[in-house]
């Protein structure tokens, strides 16, 4: 197996392939920071076509809970990964950025909790805890990677791949 050591801009995806993910995956890694200190943690997510959203719920006691309402700029990484060699080459990375926010009651809060429910009926419990909050992470910037370097943007509305147009600014 040869792996590539060169990133290459291979072109755009569009918002099936989001879709594809959310059905293919159960859980990301949310990257939240304050005062210039990273915390990572993982987060069962289920990602919302009509607002083109990632939602997502924890605890109010949390340390990604108390980030978020310090500072709202968040990431989201979420794979493919079955941690074999092949991952090299077949593994699909998406790497998501975005602004997080806690949703109040209300419309949105019961439609988008409904999406997240859907997805992971087993945490139907912990979604009623009066210490469970619901947080929606919007897309600003959205980043495939395939074949270990090979890069993909995400262009809102975008339906398959569009080989050709540049991902800049991809690292």
């Amino acid at each position: 197996m040869k792996v590539p050591y060169e990133r290459r801009l291979a072109g755009t995806f569009g918002i099936d392939e989001l879709i594809r993910l959310d059905r293919k995956t159960l859980h990301a890694v949310l990257a939240t920071a304050y005062d210039d200190i990273p915390h990572t943690s993982l987060v069962a997510y289920a990602f919302d076509c009509q607002e083109n959203v990632f939602v997502f719920l924890t605890p109010r006691k949390t340390t990604k809970y108390l980030n978020i309402l310090r500072n709202p700029h968040v990431s989201l990484l979420i794979d493919t990964r079955g941690n074999t060699d092949k991952d090299y080459l077949s593994g699909e990375a998406f790497a998501v950025t975005g602004r997080a926010v806690v949703l109040r009651a209300g419309r949105k809060r019961e439609r988008l909790s409904d999406t997240f429910l859907n997805k992971h009926p087993k945490l139907r419990d912990f979604s009623r805890a009066r210490s469970t909050v619901t947080v929606a992470v919007g897309i600003q910037r959205c980043y495939k990677v395939t074949r270990f370097q090979e890069v993909f943007e995400y262009k809102e509305g975008g339906v398959g791949t569009r080989p050709g147009e540049g991902a800049a600014g991809a690292d």
